[in-house]
């Protein structure tokens, strides 16, 4: 037997969910149910609570909760710091939604959910959570301000455009939108100083960042960004889950002879994917190395551009993993090297050919 902890955590309250559930008999049973506070003094109660009705009968505890933004990110300290004998798994929201409707749910309400991630918890078997090191959380903060600080000079820069070109014209606004410009500006440039600095304190880092530096078109606030968002790696053991994390995994639709477009997902990062365009747009305007050959292959074969560049940023993002885990520099010859030992593997020389294509070529 264990018991299941279900937590759906929202920014004022959570609503919490204990199950019992038998391991020979795959049943659930609910114990209780009760709705806390999202503060430290409804961290202690939950926890008292919990106590006092698994004391009867002591068995493993598993706690699982989704990411549901920031909000939950005080609980699951507050139990990885006071609790370490729970475990805590911290699951996307688009898990839980996929589980929580393949159990007959049609309606959404916190007591479902709670209740949904109780028999996730115990039916699936899922991480721990290993926590959000105080170094990438504070990288993670300044990396985003200064994102959404860009995208709203852009929207500023956006009104300026319209308000110059329109019929009519105001100063005073053009004024007030110009000032606003310049106070972004300016701190735009003094998130970029920080970030910078916040980097160079980790002097076991240097090394390491210098390697992703290597790399054609990733700069300081590009690596910034991927080791913020991905915790430095810490919680990956392959390409494939940062892919997924990402949002870069393609979702193919196929029924019958029904077949739709592949597209990536998107269930990810956003900021990821924000971070790997510019790196990827400047690799294609340089028009130069082998990254820039593999986005004329892909393009040579649909002639659709968008869809070559997101390849292209896909590749980078997998470059910064492995040299980031390996320790190495980029290297543009062993890439050349492994691309024609791939084109000898799938198509051997004509002499050792075993097909006899010299009528093909002819025609």
């Amino acid at each position: 037997m264990i018991y299941s902890l279900g937590i759906d955590i929202s920014k004022d309250d959570f609503s919490a969910c204990l199950q019992r559930y038998l391991l020979n008999e795959q049943t659930h049973q609910v114990v209780t149910r009760k709705t806390f506070k999202n503060n430290p003094s409804g961290f202690k109660a939950c926890m008292s609570w919990l106590e006092r009705h698994t004391n009867d009968q002591p068995a493993p505890i598993r706690m699982t909760m989704e990411a549901t933004g920031v909000y939950y990110e005080p609980l699951a300290l507050f139990i990885q710091q006071h609790h370490r004998q729970v475990h805590l798994s911290v699951v996307l929201p688009s898990q839980s939604k996929k589980f929580i409707g393949s159990q007959g749910y049609r309606s959404k309400t916190d007591k479902i959910d709670a209740r949904g991630l109780a028999m996730m918890g115990a039916e699936r078997k899922l991480d721990a959570w290993k926590g959000i090191d105080s170094f990438w959380r504070e990288l993670r903060a300044m990396s985003r301000t200064r994102s959404q600080l860009i995208d709203q000079r852009t929207r500023l820069k956006n009104q300026l455009h319209a308000l110059a070109h329109g019929g009519y014209s105001t100063p005073q606004v053009t004024e007030s939108l110009l000032v606003c410009v310049d106070t972004i500006s300016n701190q735009i440039d003094e998130l970029t100083k920080l970030i910078g600095k916040h980097l160079r304190s980790r002097k076991d880092l240097a090394e390491s960042i210098a390697c992703l530096r290597s790399i054609p078109g990733v700069g300081t606030l590009t690596i910034a960004t991927i080791l913020a968002e991905t915790n430095g790696f810490t919680q990956f053991h392959s390409i494939s889950q940062l892919i997924s994390f990402s949002g870069y995994d393609v979702v193919i639709r196929q029924s019958g002879k029904w077949s739709g477009k592949p597209k990536i997902s998107k269930q990810g990062s956003k900021y990821i994917r924000k971070a790997m365009y510019m790196p990827a747009s400047a690799i294609v305007r340089k028009e130069n190395g082998p990254i820039y050959a593999f986005y004329k292959r892909l393009l040579s074969v649909h002639n659709v551009k968008m869809k070559a560049h997101v390849a292209v940023q896909k590749k980078l993002l997998t470059y910064i993993y492995v040299l980031w885990t390996k320790g190495e520099v980029f290297n543009s010859d062993e890439i050349r090297n492994e691309r024609i030992r791939h084109k000898r593997s799938v198509a051997p020389p004509k002499s050792e050919a075993t097909v006899d294509t010299s009528v093909a070529l002819a025609q």
